[in-house]
């Protein structure tokens, strides 16, 4: 009896709270009846919350809402927060909301509240908002993409293209055709160090995509942004403490397919000697064999384990919301591969002007990559007018390299009856981090009039590349016999380290006098200085056999067993790679803003004081030892803004722009150690300066589309590129690549950016046309009488116009996607082309050897299941091969290579990367 009263009263009880929940929808719209995609909207009683998020029609629902007073509040970036008392009876509800817009300008940067943050919505209303031309991406479609580091996300972004590693993955980022060196990566608005050898560009492939909030690519620069970058910046914003308590965590498994033709090459890291024998006993110290590893040199085919992904970010406020505190980490490990078709190319001999191959090489290549990205970042806000925050990111990528190559003056195959090889392994770790500690404030003083911000920054970037080895052998097949292989001389092995580090103070202050309050006004000023100091150390040890003739499977089986002499027991520490530089900069600027009805005009200039040098320790007497270039840059700087409609932008721009070399670029010393050519330091080579100008028109229909178009033009004075030249003459002595001022160059181009949803599925679409041109002095080998092929072989020099190096007139993104809100199902199939492009500038008339036009196709799919989401990633799908080529038919009486199937063209380079597939699952709680 009991049990029948006890189910008897549940019923009860059931059926009347199913009487008493009823279904509570809506929609929320914008001020021109548009409506609002990704908006918060809550329900309140105190015992029964309710939250959902606005779909792509603006639609939210709750299905089961019991009946009672509730408020209701809705809150979207740019907009006053809505709040309305709401009675949910016995009857369905059909709420209809409209916002109103709320946005200030904070030091130029959009304060729109804290919600919504990394979504697409706060994207958009960013780009609109800016004072300069941006693109921004969200966390939100970063998390969608197939994208896992920062490199990947960049490609994607109107007017930028990329340049791979030697794993096919994306690295550096190619601003509007300028190369790599013309711009800059800042980490919450900070510049920070590279952890590269010679140069100053970040590689962006050490930085997780998961703990971004957005990525936000500067087109145009102000007077308070650091002034040498021609092409632009890129800025990682890093997630910051949310309002409410914040789980978000992810974990993937991934393979490459290149490991399923053939397997990885793996060797024993943990026998290698991190430091050379003159670091660990002293320069004077000469070495001996049993100073040095043999194990780590045994290269292992194994079937490597699957890609690993993994990290998770958590963030709360405490102190009533005056505390915030945000912490995250991401682990990747990954195996990747190459196989790599390789040419040496130079110049006809003969005086036909056309490319000649000397020999051919087959390389295939394993990398393991490591990497582990920590970040936190932790904010106190006193009050309303005054907080502070400390960030800290620790980024680490690690390279475990193995090479197989095989060298020959012919066609490498079975079918080959006598041929001649050279046999080599390289094995290569490379230790490569950033870390970067800043602390900031920001301060509302004097009735808010005037505002005050500052950062104190510390970074430091690392490299280190120990005992990098190659071991080279000879062999071939005669007689159609494969012939044993015997040790080759002069086999290398080399440690390289380097680091970079940075002190830098801000300081910034914006006044708004009453003076100007009719033209919402205010004056801007502020300054910067930064004491740079980076080091380098070199050492290479040269090894001959012992005795020199040591045949395979007679006297040796691997390198262990090989008998070593050493050539220079001291190693090379007096090598041009021993270097200290150093630079200081001071900067300080000055803008004015005003706002006449619809126009807004910012103008400024900002003035930097340059004082860049090295000290070397290299010994070699035509060296130049130490050098030093001061130097100070006045930069002007305009920006209008017309806004005819509130969702409508006009913008043109001027600034002034320049471009430093690079640390190692002006040291005089050469450095041969790279794969194909030798780098050698330009002392004379200078700083480049750039005007640029800009106009874009943008439209934002709504939170989540847009429609932009835009133009540029940018006349560079002495830009600096990698030339190829010889060390002593046209003729004769070694090809180096050296950097070089190259006269002046233009670059302007066309740029679109669409995004559009047409109910659950949406474009995005961009497209950049580049066109630039430089007129440089090239080189050619002719007949001194045209008509007579007996006569005399000269060199003479003319002029030829060319692109830009790293510049392609076609680049274009096209993204396909569906969203269904309801049913929590995102698809997204994305297309990237890059087209062809200078890749290394040739000293001769025609032979430039280009990139051919790169198209990769990636897909994505994710499903949401209650707080989890599970989800599939897929990368280069078409496995398109990377291809350098030379626009010239190649010299006709050689010997026949592979390959070489272009009419009209000689191909130099070929890369096959294969297809990377990725599951996962990701977890993400808001509120607790």
């Amino acid at each position: 009896m009991k049990k029948f009263i006890t189910l008897f009263l549940i019923s009860i009880t059931l059926v009347h709270m199913a009487h008493a929940q009823v279904e509570v929808s809506g929609t929320v719209y914008d001020e021109y009846n548009q409506p609002l995609i990704g908006a918060v909207v809550t329900l309140k009683n105190g015992s029964s919350d309710h939250s959902a998020v606005t779909d792509v029609d603006g639609r939210y629902a709750w299905s089961t809402v019991r009946q009672g007073s509730y408020e209701m509040e809705v809150s979207f970036i740019g907009f006053k927060n809505y709040k309305k008392a709401l009675e949910v009876s016995n009857s369905s509800i059909d709420e209809l909301v409209k916002m109103n817009p709320d946005s200030q300008v904070l030091s130029e940067v959009v304060i729109m509240g804290s919600v919504n943050r990394g979504t697409e919505a706060q994207a958009r209303k960013l780009e609109q908002m800016a004072n300069n031309t941006i693109n921004v991406v969200s966390a939100k479609s970063i998390e969608l993409s197939p994208d896992i580091t920062v490199a990947n996300v960049v490609q994607r972004v109107s007017g930028l293209s990329i340049e791979r590693n030697a794993s096919g993955d994306p690295q550096y980022a190619i601003v509007r055709g300028m190369d790599k060196r013309y711009n800059y990566t800042l980490v919450n608005g900070v510049k920070i160090p590279s952890p590269d050898n010679k140069n100053r560009y970040v590689p962006l492939d050490i930085f997780p995509a998961q703990m971004l909030e957005r990525l936000e690519v500067a087109k145009s620069l102000s007077p308070d942004m650091e002034g040498d970058a021609i092409g632009g910046s890129v800025n990682l914003v890093m997630k910051s403490a949310p309002e409410e308590f914040e789980v978000n965590a992810d974990f993937q498994l991934g393979y490459n397919t290149i490991h399923l033709n053939r397997p990885f090459y793996s060797y024993d890291r943990a026998t290698e000697n991190r430091f050379s024998p003159a670091e660990r006993f002293g320069s004077r110290y000469e070495a001996n064999m049993s100073d040095f590893s043999t194990r780590n040199l045994i290269i292992n085919p194994i079937n490597p384990l699957p890609d690993l992904f993994g990290g998770i970010t958590i963030g709360d406020r405490f102190m009533q919301g005056k505390l915030g505190v945000m912490v995250g980490a991401s682990v990747q490990n990954s195996f990747r591969g190459a196989d790599r078709d390789w040419y040496k190319v130079d110049v006809d001999p003969l005086g036909t002007g056309r490319p000649a191959l000397s020999s051919f090489q087959m390389r295939k290549t394993s990398i393991q990559q490591f990497r582990l990205g920590l970040h936190s970042k932790i904010d106190y806000q006193f009050n309303k007018r005054n907080n502070i925050s400390l960030y800290y990111g620790d980024f680490t990528l690690n390279d475990f390299e193995s090479r197989e190559m095989i060298t020959s003056d012919r066609d490498i195959s079975p079918d080959n009856v006598n041929a001649t090889y050279l046999f080599q392994t390289r094995i290569r770790s490379t230790y490569s981090g950033i870390r970067n500690a800043t602390l900031q404030g920001k301060h509302n003083l004097a009735d808010e009039r005037l505002l005050v911000d500052w950062s104190a920054v510390y970074s430091r970037a690392e490299f280190d590349r120990p005992d990098n080895a190659i071991f080279s052998r000879n062999g071939g097949v005669e007689n159609g016999v494969e012939m044993p292989q015997n040790i080759e001389r002069r086999n290398p092995r080399r440690w390289e380290k380097h680091y970079d580090q940075d002190f830098t103070l801000h300081l910034n202050m914006l006044y708004k006098p009453a003076l100007l309050d009719d033209y919402k006004g205010y004056i801007k000023v502020g300054g910067m200085a930064r004491d740079k100091e980076r080091g380098a150390l070199f050492n290479r040890y040269r090894f001959d056999p012992n005795p020199p003739f040591q045949e395979q499977g007679t006297d040796w089986n691997d390198f262990r067993d090989v008998q070593w002499d050493i050539l220079n027991p001291t190693g090379t520490l007096g090598h041009a790679l021993n270097y200290n530089a150093y630079e200081q900069i001071g900067a300080y600027y000055g803008i004015l803003h005003l706002e006449f009805g619809k126009l807004d005009v910012n103008a400024g200039a900002r003035v930097e004081h340059t004082n860049q040098g090295y000290v070397s320790r290299t010994t070699n007497q035509f060296e130049l030892p130490k050098l030093n270039q001061i130097y100070t840059d006045v930069l002007p700087n305009l920006s209008l803004k017309y806004k005819p409609k509130s969702d409508v932008n006009l913008r043109s721009s001027y600034y002034k722009a320049i471009n430093r070399p690079g640390y190692f670029e002006i040291v005089d010393g050469i450095s041969d150690e790279d794969d194909e050519f030798p780098f050698k330091g330009n002392p004379d080579v200078q700083r480049a300066i750039a005007d640029n100008f800009d106009v874009r028109y943008e439209y934002f229909p709504n939170a989540n589309e847009q429609f932009l178009f835009g133009a540029f033009y940018k006349r560079i004075e002495d830009p600096i590129e990698l030339l190829l030249v010889r060390q002593t003459s046209l003729t004769t002595g070694p090809r180096n690549l050296t950097p070089t001022n190259s006269g002046t160059a233009t670059n302007w181009g066309l740029e679109m950016d669409y995004s559009k949803f047409f109910n659950n599925i949406g474009i995005r679409a961009n497209y950049t046309f580049t066109r630039s041109s430089l007129t440089t002095t090239k080189s050619e080998r002719v007949r001194e009488n045209p008509d007579d092929t007996s006569s005399e072989l000269i060199l003479r020099e003319v002029n030829q116009t060319r692109p830009l190096q790293g510049q392609a007139d076609h680049i274009g993104n096209l993204s396909l996607l569906y969203k269904n809100q309801k049913t929590g199902t995102d698809l997204q199939l994305s297309a990237v082309y890059t087209g062809e492009r200078i890749e290394i500038v040739s000293p001769w008339l025609d032979l430039d050897i280009w990139s051919r036009p790169f198209t990769q196709l990636d897909f994505s799919i994710e499903q949401k299941l209650g707080n989890w989401v599970v989800f599939g990633k897929a990368n280069n799908l078409l496995n398109t091969p990377y291809e350098l080529f030379v626009k010239s038919p190649r010299k006709t009486e050689q010997l026949d290579f592979p390959l070489q199937d272009r009419a009209g063209q000689t191909i130099v380079q070929r890369d096959f990367f294969w297809q990377s597939f990725r599951l996962g699952v990701r977890y993400k709680i808001n509120g607790i």
